[in-house]
């Protein structure tokens, strides 16, 4: 059982009783507030080859409640967006499939002048467009498409504390615990940003921003769900910096935020800690994170001595945590992955790409984009129920 304690600037909402589920499912079960909800499901055309997204599918189906799903679809040829689209199409939701690399969303992004690189934030970003195109929605759920412990539950349980007007917030964030029979998961998180904010914390006392960030279970956590007025305000990096710096845009709108519970046990794709490939895997993913909190008012410094103390002790402490849950622990991999980390803390941080423009600015820009961006969509998406693109 969860505990009840909170810690800093935000609320943070436990699971405290086997009614808490129920409770958040209720709040979204009146079809006038279910139906203004929509899940965002960033994914990568290869994750339709798992049997986990199939799965996933299946859960969602059962979600009869909520308005819509937006998927956005990266890596795709049109063969296969085509076939992709067929997983979904059994869904009772309004599905609305984007194919993120057809020729024309890059004429569209061409017309309103961005250029991003592939990856979640921009797969986000234009699903966030999407959802501020069709209208109607006034809440989005955001969660990864490789979630292999996947409940559908997750879904109520992150829109509940918007839509609820008797809580209340505009940003919510997913936690939980990430492990399995190999033992402890989230590298990243554990040996990487809980260390590195301890130490910003002891040598910048003063930084509101680093406190605030302390406060999340799970920063990198990809389970989320925001007021879509509040979405479309938000710049959105197209770097592996943008759960943080979702955060911190949640921060600095003045939002009303507040952590979830959202499950016992997490699980997803596991990323290769890539050492010897500065591009790929969790060195990227660990070095862009590194910069973009560094980055924060004007630029912070580390003390790299005092970061290696940290991580060390991180890895004593987890290793304490697993053997008392009679989990594995491989001391060698954590060393590798804190090693790495330690190398990249002494770097000079990496230049990070612009962050793509809210879609409030691009309104104000270009009063039709998101008529345009609608059509475009329109001409590469399934009907419910069909096979077929229109």
């Amino acid at each position: 059982m969860a505990d009840f304690h909170q810690r800093g600037p935000i609320t943070t909402l436990h699971r405290l009783t086997a009614d808490a589920n129920a409770e958040a499912t209720s709040s979204v079960s009146d079809p006038r507030i279910g139906k203004g909800v929509a899940l965002l499901l960033p994914c990568l055309i290869t994750e339709f080859d798992s049997p986990v997204l199939t799965e996933m599918v299946r859960q969602i189906s059962r979600l009869e409640w909520l308005g819509r799903v937006i998927v956005g679809i990266d890596g795709a040829s049109k063969n296969s967006f085509v076939k992709a689209q067929q997983l979904f199409s059994s869904l009772p939701q309004e599905i609305t499939i984007v194919w993120n690399d057809s020729p024309a969303m890059k004429v569209f992004e061409n017309s309103v002048g961005v250029d991003p690189e592939a990856g979640k934030g921009s797969n986000l970003w234009r699903c966030i467009g999407v959802v501020a195109a069709f209208g109607g929605i006034e809440t989005i759920v955001v969660h990864d498409a490789d979630i292999s412990t996947y409940e559908s539950s997750f879904v109520a349980r992150l829109a509940h504390p918007i839509v609820d007007e008797r809580l209340g917030f505009d940003f919510v964030k997913g936690f939980y615990p990430r492990f399995d029979r190999h033992g402890l998961n989230g590298r990243v998180t554990r040996l990487l940003v809980g260390p590195l904010l301890e130490s910003l914390a002891s040598s910048t006392p003063a930084s509101p921003d680093i406190s605030y960030l302390q406060s999340f279970k799970y920063p990198l956590a990809g389970e989320f769900a925001v007021r879509v007025a509040t979405a479309t305000s938000f710049a959105v990096p197209a770097h592996w910096g943008v759960d943080i710096s979702l955060l911190l845009a949640a921060r600095a709108a003045s939002c009303r935020v507040a952590q979830t519970d959202l499950t016992d046990n997490y699980d997803h794709k596991h990323q290769s800690l890539s050492v010897e490939h500065p591009e790929s895997g969790l060195h990227r993913m660990a070095r862009d994170i590194i910069s973009t909190t560094l980055s924060l008012n004007g630029g912070l410094t580390v003390d790299p001595a005092d970061f290696d103390i940290r991580a060390s002790d991180a890895i004593a402490a987890h290793r304490a945590n697993a053997i008392s849950n009679s989990l594995p622990f491989d001391d060698l991999m954590e060393e590798a992955a804190v090693d790495l980390f330690s190398k990249l803390i002494r770097q000079r941080p990496s230049f990070l790409p612009a962050d793509l423009p809210a879609w409030d600015q691009l309104v104000q820009r270009f009063p039709g984009c998101l008529t345009d961006l609608r059509s475009v969509v329109d001409n590469q998406t399934t009907a419910p129920g069909s096979s077929e693109t229109s």
